[in-house]
């Protein structure tokens, strides 16, 4: 009996800690360093695609800093305005003036729906004549249906930071208070 017990809290907190890491965060923490782009303008540029048929989908972008400058250019299912948050629909964008030599961040925090095609959040810096930092993108998030993001980084320039959910770091804390109950009762 004693050991079917310590084998099924064993298993109560095994199921605790993989289902803390096992979640997938929908939110990133996402900054652009232009430190060695030198000076001068550019455009940060903004979008959250997919095709016809990809899931119902939101992109909520908020937070967005740095040496920004004059009105932001929104096409597409975009709604609210800087410097409050912007929900992105399906086919929306944004594009942004601002200026080099410094940081860039913003938060992005995704809902996805269930459908059978993926979509896909991307951010560029780029000027009159060509892409800033990548041959492209900078970075993007693919939300596909029935797997975690997948996050592609294709520049130093950026970094991508995920955002754990409230409920995988509760999840966590719960596992490890468990942890120091068992140990305390083992003594």
């Amino acid at each position: 009996m004693i050991f079917l017990k310590t084998l099924m809290a064993r298993l109560l907190l095994a199921t605790m800690l993989l289902g803390g890491a096992a979640q997938a965060a929908q939110q990133y923490n996402i900054t652009i360093d232009t430190a060695t782009l030198g000076d001068g303008q550019a455009y940060l540029g903004l979008y959250f695609l997919g095709l016809a048929e990809a899931a119902p989908a939101s992109a909520t972008v908020s937070g967005l800093s740095g040496a920004l400058f004059g009105p932001a250019q929104l096409s597409g299912p975009v709604s609210g305005a800087l410097p409050g948050a912007l929900t992105f629909g399906n086919g929306g964008d944004l594009v942004q003036a601002v200026n080099l030599g410094g940081a860039l961040s913003f938060q992005v925090l995704f809902t996805q729906g269930s459908g059978d095609a993926g979509i896909t959040f991307g951010w560029a810096l780029f000027n009159d004549v060509s892409y800033l930092g990548a041959d492209g993108d900078l970075g993007t998030i693919s939300l596909l249906p029935g797997v975690a993001p997948l996050v592609s980084n294709f520049s130093p320039l950026s970094s991508v930071q995920a955002v754990p959910e409230p409920q995988t770091v509760m999840m966590l804390l719960l596992g490890l208070m468990c942890i120091g109950w068992q140990v305390r009762r083992r003594r």
